[in-house]
């Protein structure tokens, strides 16, 4: 029963931490710790990463564990789901922008946004061509019906 609590969670939301599924099942770590090494040792999961480990069905590719675990991060997730939501008017947002509406500090969104930048997530745009500032950069979700399948599927 305890086994298929902590394999129900991993199946529910994929790249999930060892803590967050100690809050979820609401059970002891060592519960949960037991259950987890007996998951892996009988190959239903499979954890990725030394530090900060994240857990998946062994079935899911490990090309979207590694986009996954990115969106997992809070403050990715949400750029994401702004970038995916302005969209629909075809037009770039600047990261000051963004950092307005998540309410986070420009360095934070300026990390996110190379992260995400730097896995095809999202693409840097000049908003104004005949201008060379660099606050004269948006942001774009680089292929939006692809990424809002996945945070579907992936349960995002």
């Amino acid at each position: 029963m305890r086994k298929e609590i902590v394999l129900d969670i991993i199946k529910k939301i994929p790249g999930i931490s060892y803590n967050e599924i100690v809050r979820e099942a609401q059970l002891s770590n060592g519960v949960i710790s037991h259950y987890i090494i007996k998951l892996i040792e009988n190959g239903d999961i499979e954890k990725e990463g030394m530090q900060r480990g994240k857990y998946f069905l062994k079935n899911i590719p490990k090309k979207d564990r590694v986009l996954i675990s990115i969106l997992r991060n809070k403050t990715n997730n949400e750029i994401c789901k702004i970038l995916i939501k302005n969209s629909e008017s075809r037009k770039e947002i600047t990261a000051k922008d963004i950092a307005k509406i998540i309410r986070k500090s420009g360095s934070t969104i300026s990390v996110s946004l190379k992260i995400l930048q730097k896995n095809n997530i999202v693409e840097r745009m000049i908003m104004n061509k005949n201008s060379k500032l660099t606050n004269d950069l948006g942001y774009i979700i680089s292929d939006k019906r692809s990424w809002t399948k996945y945070f579907i599927e992936y349960n995002l």
